[in-house]
């Protein structure tokens, strides 16, 4: 008999584990796509059409919304990426600007509660930025999670306000939570455990039902917006707290923090509460409510590159943010205090906007590498 290997022998094990296949599209294209899907729901809460358009904005806003559950278990199984980690939250602050700012322009929403949103968001971005300088992090609270369910379930919550009857408010919220305790039920009893936005949800339903029952649906939507402004508060209180104790140990607080501090403070004080009730033709200062949802979205995406560019290469963003942070505040003094005509002001407001745009591509494109790099 030969001793020469058989063909049989000598051939390569094959594996019988089978591939997982591939998707045809990415978590980050899903992202972008979310983004880009945000302006019709915005317009919807600005200019109000007919019941039957608000119905399809409403539903084309949940679904929006419910792709953030989508691309981040895409994420999960295909692997994350530096440009992914840039866009996903990013995409949620953007979620809450474009839906939550129409609202102050119409009058729903106190200037100055979105406007302490903004600031939280932006303060809590910038100390995000300066620990990572210091190479630690804080680790999200379960307060920090809780913020965001109340954030995107307030605005939906609100939506609904909108254009169902009055008398119809209380039994939405009622029949919402009573489909979400189920859905947490089954959830439980499927896995033993439950995230905290499931286990809050229909805490959180009830209390509007019971407000719109016994108040208004108006009270209900008023009562959305404290909520959110509560646990927004509340949540970058806790991580004020750690990051001051983080400065402390790694040196103290220094020039650079100063100055993105400062800039979290710009849109959200000097511009975001000019928009209460804007949207009235016969608000002289009508014509700021679209640029400053563009430049405030902006600075948002703006906040989120140099997270990133922070995190990845323990130094500052090659671009800057004193720019557009001088301009927004020259815009809001001008706006305060009357200084200028308001046709004035809304040429002023469209050129931060596009400028706000300009600054975050060149920031962008300076450290494009940081996010277009291959991940080893």
């Amino acid at each position: 008999m030969s001793d020469a290997p058989s063909a049989l022998a000598s051939a390569p094990p094959t594996s019988t584990t089978p591939k997982k296949k591939k998707l045809p599209i990415s978590a980050n294209q899903v992202t972008v796509l979310r983004i880009f899907a945000l302006p019709f729901p915005c317009w919807a809460l600005l200019a109000r059409p007919p019941d039957e358009v608000m119905w399809v904005a409403f539903f084309f806003g949940t679904a929006v919304g419910a792709t953030d559950f989508v691309d981040g278990w895409m994420a999960r199984r295909d692997g994350p990426t530096t440009l992914g980690a840039l866009l996903d939250p990013v995409a949620d602050k953007l979620f809450i600007a474009m839906l939550l700012l129409p609202c102050v322009a119409r009058g729903e929403c106190p200037g100055w509660a979105a406007g302490g949103l903004f600031v939280r968001e932006l303060l809590i971005t910038s100390l995000r930025s300066s620990m990572a300088m210091r190479q630690t992090s804080l680790k999200t609270s379960s307060l920090g999670k809780l913020k965001t369910v109340v954030q995107m379930g307030g605005i939906a919550a609100f939506f609904l306000t909108i254009f169902v009857p009055e008398v119809g408010v209380p039994w939405t919220y009622l029949g919402c939570a009573i489909a979400f305790a189920f859905l947490a039920l089954w959830w439980f009893i499927r896995r033993r455990t439950m995230p905290l936005w499931l286990a809050s949800t229909p805490l959180l339903l009830i209390t509007l039902f019971a407000v719109s029952l016994l108040r208004s649906a108006f009270d209900a939507g008023y009562l959305v917006f404290v909520l959110m402004v509560l646990f927004t508060l509340l949540s970058g209180a806790d991580y004020l707290t750690g990051s001051m104790r983080a400065f402390r140990q790694t040196g103290g607080i220094h020039a650079k923090d100063v100055a993105r501090v400062l800039w979290s403070f710009a849109h959200g004080l000097a511009l975001v509460p000019l928009l209460s009730n804007s949207f009235d033709p016969a608000h002289p200062l009508r014509g700021l409510t679209l640029p400053v949802i563009l430049s405030l979205s902006a600075e948002l995406a703006l906040g989120g590159v140099e997270n990133m560019v922070t995190a990845e290469r323990h130094r500052w963003a090659r671009g800057s943010v004193w720019p557009t942070m001088i301009a927004a505040v020259v815009v809001g003094i001008c706006a305060w205090f009357d200084v200028a005509s308001p046709l004035v002001l809304e040429v002023a407001a469209w050129g931060l906007a596009l400028f706000s745009v300009v600054n975050l591509g060149v920031a962008f494109w300076l450290d494009r590498d940081v996010f277009l790099a291959p991940k080893e």
